[in-house]
């Protein structure tokens, strides 16, 4: 499945300042098959492994034919020739709803009828998702967007069960130990696949809504032991896709604060103490209570 990447360059006309990378500079992408795995060039017919940057323009595209979903990528910003460069970005992926966003850039561009501003845009729907992530305890985006990773967790009471409020996309190993680990390497046991499940089980879950526990069968000799990192499991976090109503809220939420920002924090808008962009505060009462519903204390 060939990938389309939006990259977005904060301040493109100090890229192109001498000081920094001057006239030609570019960005570099870059592909590998894991998170931590070798990168190399995008490659095939269409692709662009170097973008040009462009004065004022903060948005660009990049592709590449040969990706898949669990492809991962980086960045960096180059001059001409490559003898000076940046360190490269945070790996990331390409979800689809725009690598982990809680709704669509394209969604948003279409009820403002522009394509202009995406970099500005997608900053506030990376800003809407941290407030509603934040608000209900949840994390409504698929985290990693394909495939699993590694998460460790403490337990304060022994037990079978462990709670995850965040959300389990999907889960692949479960791992324990019966004492305190350290934060990386540790000791552990495998559980026996057949000795553990996700709860709710699926025909009791909310429509649409994904595992919340870890549970280990009462007949199987594991448990959760009380400890730091005592638990480890391989698995993706989250919702495995956003939610449609946690959607229509967070592009109404992007929308908003898109129309407000030539007129200090009018609509849904708002200043927080420290300065900062609060996006949530004067949401409709309905959409409050949506928040609430899936929130992890309402």
């Amino acid at each position: 499945m060939p990938n389309s990447l939006t990259i977005t360059v904060e301040t493109p006309d100090d890229i192109l300042n001498a000081g920094l990378y001057g006239a030609g500079a570019v960005v570099r992408l870059q592909t590998s098959a894991t998170e931590a795995g070798i990168y190399a060039d995008v490659t095939g017919t269409g692709s662009t492994p170097t973008i040009a940057v462009v004065t004022l323009t903060r948005s660009y595209t990049g592709f590449d034919p040969v990706g898949t979903v669990s492809s991962w990528y980086r960045t960096r910003f180059e001059n001409i020739g490559a003898t000076r460069t940046s360190d490269w970005s945070t790996p990331f992926q390409v979800a689809p709803e725009g690598s982990g966003l809680i709704c669509s850039l394209w969604d948003v561009q279409q009820e403002l009828g522009t394509t202009a501003d995406s970099e500005l845009i997608i900053e506030k729907i990376r800003q809407v998702g941290a407030e509603i992530n934040g608000k209900t305890g949840r994390l409504f985006t698929r985290t990693p967007a394909s495939g699993t990773t590694t998460y460790l967790f403490d337990v304060a009471e022994s037990g079978r069960t462990l709670c995850v409020p965040k959300g389990i996309a999907s889960a692949t190993t479960l791992e324990v130990a019966t004492s305190s680990q350290p934060e990386t390497g540790g000791t552990y046991a495998t559980v026996t696949a057949a000795d553990w499940f996700l709860r709710p089980f699926s025909a009791a879950r909310e429509f649409g809504w994904p595992a919340t526990e870890v549970v280990i069968s009462n007949v199987s000799g594991s448990y959760f032991a009380a400890g730091y990192n005592t638990v480890r499991v391989t698995m993706a976090l989250g919702w495995d896709s956003v939610p449609y109503d946690i959607q229509a809220i967070a592009q109404r939420a992007v929308v908003a604060s898109y129309l407000s920002k030539g007129s200090g924090a009018g609509g849904v808008a708002t200043v927080g103490p420290s300065g900062e962009m609060r996006v949530l505060r004067n949401i409709s009462p309905a959409d409050r209570a949506t928040l609430d519903w899936y929130s992890v204390i309402p």
